[in-house]
């Protein structure tokens, strides 16, 4: 793999980041002042696109040219080090991915009836993203499914990939990615961060533990679906 090249591609890939976040809290401040929901539709679809070209498309291209784009399915040599310092969920126990996965989708909805009950309030300023009606419901679903895949494979592999084959460790891959990704969830407040770098933490230990990007794609996804559309739907506050 040529340095250079994945210099560039390193260099590119926090431009798109850069873009991404440009503007973003008052954006999100002119967002959550949306009452219409043609408009607040449009910011979905909006969101849903700038994700897709700054997290999605980067990765496949810059895999493809870097002739690694087995990659999404096989975890990179330059991990294993790493992934050696942590127990292989997949290895020790053929049931274990299915327990993992089961009480993973068992805990979040068991979590979403308990904050519905106990009423508690997400953490971090997301309460603007929730749904309002059943046509914002499927934007959700989509940015959810969005997020779990694009950001995973932008966060978990493909930044911690390129430093990895730059600097020689990819420890310094992972702990950049995971201040990078907890700073991108900024317009959430303090609150916001935090929560989602310690979530960042836990898809990376996840990632090196089970070596399947899959796997912590999922587990996103399900988080952020438990968040803007079973929690939302189980309140029974949507409008039709």
């Amino acid at each position: 793999m040529s340095p250079i090249l994945a210099a560039l591609l390193l260099l590119a890939a926090l431009g798109g980041v850069w873009w991404f976040q440009k503007g973003d809290l008052g954006e999100y401040r002119r967002f959550k002042a949306l009452n219409d929901g043609h408009s607040r539709r449009m910011r979905f679809r909006l969101w849903l696109v700038r994700a897709a070209l700054v997290f999605v498309v980067p990765v496949g291209i810059g895999l493809a040219l870097l002739g690694r784009l087995a990659a999404l399915v096989t975890m990179p040599g330059e991990f294993a080090p790493l992934s050696a310092l942590l127990p292989s969920v997949l290895a020790s126990d053929d049931g274990a991915l299915g327990l993992l996965l089961g009480g993973a989708v068992g805990g979040l909805v068991v979590g979403a009836v308990l904050a519905r009950v106990l009423k508690r309030r997400p953490l971090g300023d997301v309460s603007a993203l929730l749904p309002r009606d059943r046509r914002e419901l499927k934007y959700a679903a989509a940015l959810s499914v969005m997020a779990g895949i694009g950001e995973e494979a932008f966060f978990r592999l493909y930044l911690p990939l390129l430093v990895a084959v730059l600097t020689g460790q990819a420890w310094i891959g992972f702990l950049a990615s995971l201040v990078l990704f907890g700073a991108m969830h900024r317009y959430q407040g303090w609150a916001g961060i935090l929560a989602t770098t310690a979530l960042g933490a836990v898809m990376t230990g996840l990632y090196l533990m089970t070596g399947s990007l899959w796997v912590v794609m999922l587990v996103h996804a399900l988080v952020d679906l438990n968040g803007l559309v079973v929690t939302p739907l189980l309140g029974g506050g949507l409008k039709r």
